[in-house]
């Protein structure tokens, strides 16, 4: 993934309400950075307005201000930049898009990243 493709991905995301806790992150990286442990991952704060989306160094680890990981193949992080979060969950049913979950429920909803989990259908609502 490079610039214009977050930049993209990034104006195509969804608006999320404010983190009621600390915010977490949407960890996106592309397969072979996943593969190598190494790379570049580009972060989204869904609940949090103030910190700033781009990339960071991957190393392998997932900090604790993580809260989802989405690993895209090509094909996938093109065609999210194209058509945008709509595509999203039939993606991930393909396995273009793998997603984990690093955090527990409670920590996710506070965090801010549950409900574009439940969007992306990985998760569905506990009422």
């Amino acid at each position: 993934m490079d610039e214009e493709r977050w930049a993209r991905i990034l104006e195509r995301l969804p608006v999320v309400e404010e983190a009621a806790g600390p915010p977490l992150a949407v960890a996106f990286i592309g397969g072979a950075a996943f593969a190598a442990r190494r790379g570049q991952a580009w972060l989204w704060w869904p609940g949090s307005r103030e910190r700033a989306t781009g990339p960071v160094p991957f190393a392998g680890s997932y900090p604790e201000d993580w809260g989802l990981l989405l690993v895209l193949n090509d094909a996938a992080i093109e065609r999210v930049g194209a058509e945008g979060t709509a595509s999203m969950a039939h993606l991930a049913r393909l396995l273009d898009i793998k997603a984990f979950i690093l955090r527990q429920r409670d920590e996710l909803d506070v965090g801010g990243v549950l409900e574009f989990i439940e969007d992306l259908e990985l998760a569905t609502p506990k009422h």
